[in-house]
């Protein structure tokens, strides 16, 4: 292989990890705002955990859209999937919860470990093509 068919072929190879590295980067930030949704979720329950029965409250239909109505017990209904629900205390629906956010932080840990790789892997390619460079100049 000559020299320019080495840089091109390292030249294609560093746009890879540069594309590569912004996959990751958008999956990063879509992990991180799961687990800010569930944090959210799980500030809710403790502040639901302070409702008294039969306390009137308002009910999220969507965004800015609620209804009213009164707290006949505690049991949350939770969607285990394909329209399927079952019924869970506030304290067992929190540890579900706390599970999901830990097994996120899992990924978001793989995700990191996996973009340094990467982003090494790609200051090595950069090395390998200013090398090439120089000798492509003499």
């Amino acid at each position: 292989m000559n020299l320019n068919e080495e840089t091109q072929k390292r030249y294609i190879e560093f746009q890879m990890m540069e594309q590569q590295i912004k996959q990751l980067q958008q999956q990063l930030m879509a992990v991180n705002q799961q687990i800010m949704e569930l944090k959210r979720v799980d500030d809710d329950l403790s502040e639901f955990e302070n409702v008294k029965k039969d306390s009137k409250m308002f009910f999220s239909l969507g965004p800015g859209i609620f209804a009213e109505g009164t707290i006949a017990n505690k049991d949350l209904l939770l969607n285990i999937g394909s329209n399927v629900m079952i019924k869970k205390p506030i304290l067992d629906t929190k540890k579900i919860v706390a599970l999901q956010i830990d097994e996120l932080e899992g990924i978001v840990h793989k995700i990191q470990d996996d973009l340094g790789a990467v982003d090494l892997r790609g200051h090595e390619l950069q090395e390998e093509l200013m090398e090439l460079d120089t000798k492509k100049d003499k």
